[in-house]
């Protein structure tokens, strides 16, 4: 039986399968799952733990393992930081809830072991088109849901939630209250990731596939105005940034699309922000001279220290900001090392995913604003593109 299961296991279409359920849970329902003692055990990051138990019994079995020279590269430099962190948990403590401290050890420790060294050669024996167009397919549709959602919010005044599905069971009722999501009386699009930044986050990462597999001008408006509703500026700069970077050599492609997102940020203010959004213009809301509370941040940024000399509590928003704070120079250059290692790798080597590098420097460019680092599902998206990154399309 043992046997039969695993030459299953090796069927391209059972990988394909395994593949869905995990773009099911984590891109479409990331948020589904519940809580205990406070920490939320979503079923993606529960399924993410199934394929490593799988994973391991197929290698013991086979006693054979195979890793991609750039995935294993990747994983050497995530180590120096993870060990540098430990260090000053032990001198300095930590202050702050017990979720957060299992969040830090799953998104530094886990998800780059699971992707860089166990999911590397699953995933490049599943057919690269498959892939694209599940992910751009699934980012469709759950835009369509959140514009869906956003309107619904702003006629019924609540929002739509399905407990253990759409919501995670302990925050039901939360959406409005606690998860930051209102900008005066008008709510941010969150879709099902239950907060705007992070759902603006996580497709910004996946908006690369997207954008290079789908035809549809349609589509491409929908999920371009998707972002726009989440009604956040690292989004729209993140967005921004994409577009010069893949249309850095064509100005007149750069220049529609810019006008075209003018025209939608005009439309939305005027209609939108002016009546209820709490900075009262669009102009207000993009000058705001408070940064939405980084200048926070900004202003506990008093002096330098190459390693530190305060008890770790989270990382904040503005990610390089919040790790130099809390960790020095030494933890910056180290945290720096772990996160850049695929754009170095990418940059020096050859044979790469252009698509997905797209996604990778994205997501570091908006971690100057608002990274949302250990927020699920953030880094189990980073880690999948940095992975996906250095397997070719070509292959079969």
């Amino acid at each position: 039986m043992k046997n039969i299961l695993l030459l299953k296991l090796n069927n391209e279409r059972l990988r394909e399968i395994l593949f869905f359920i995990a773009v099911l849970l984590l891109v479409i329902i990331p948020k589904g799952g519940f809580k205990i003692a406070g920490v939320p055990i979503t079923w993606g990051y529960l399924y993410l733990g199934l394929l490593f138990i799988l994973s391991i019994i197929i290698i013991v079995n086979k006693y054979k393992f195979t890793v991609n020279s750039k995935h294993y590269m990747c994983y050497l430099a995530t180590l120096p930081f993870v060990l540098f962190f430990t260090i000053h948990l032990l001198i300095f403590g930590y202050e702050g809830s017990l979720g957060n401290l299992i969040a830090f050890y799953i998104s530094f420790v886990f998800l780059p072991f699971l992707f860089y060294i166990i999911l590397g050669n699953f995933l490049t024996k599943i057919n690269g088109d498959y892939i694209q167009n599940l992910i751009a397919k699934s980012v469709f549709w759950i835009a369509i849901y959140g514009i869906f959602l956003f309107i619904y919010k702003q006629i019924t005044g609540h929002f739509l939630e399905i407990p253990y599905i759409t919501v995670n069971a302990a925050d039901l009722g939360e959406l409005a209250r606690s998860k930051f999501n209102q900008r005066g009386s008008v709510a941010k699009l969150i879709s099902t990731y239950n907060n705007g930044n992070i759902f603006g986050v996580c497709i910004l990462m996946l908006f690369p596939v997207f954008y290079n597999k789908t035809t549809s001008k349609f589509k491409i408006f929908i999920v371009i105005l998707a972002l726009i509703l989440t009604l956040s500026r690292t989004v729209w700069i993140g967005l921004i940034f994409y577009f010069l970077i893949l249309y850095r050599n064509k100005l007149l492609q750069l220049a529609k699309v810019y006008l075209l997102g003018a025209l939608l940020l005009f439309i939305i203010g005027s209609i939108v922000m002016t009546r209820y959004f709490q900075y009262g213009s669009l102009q207000g809301f993009i000058l705001d001279s408070n940064l939405g509370g980084r200048i926070l941040q900004i202003r506990k940024v008093n002096e330098i220290t190459f390693f530190g000399s305060k008890a770790y509590t989270i990382i904040d928003e503005i990610v390089y900001l919040s790790i130099f704070r809390q960790f020095g120079v030494i933890g910056l250059v180290l945290f720096c090392i772990s996160f850049f290692a695929p754009v170095y790798l990418f940059l020096q080597t050859k044979n790469n995913n252009f698509i997905y590098f797209l996604g990778v420097i994205t997501y570091l460019f908006v971690c100057f604003s608002d990274g949302c680092m250990l927020l699920i599902p953030t880094l189990a998206f980073f880690y999948f593109i940095c992975t996906m990154t250095f397997i070719r399309q070509d292959r079969t």
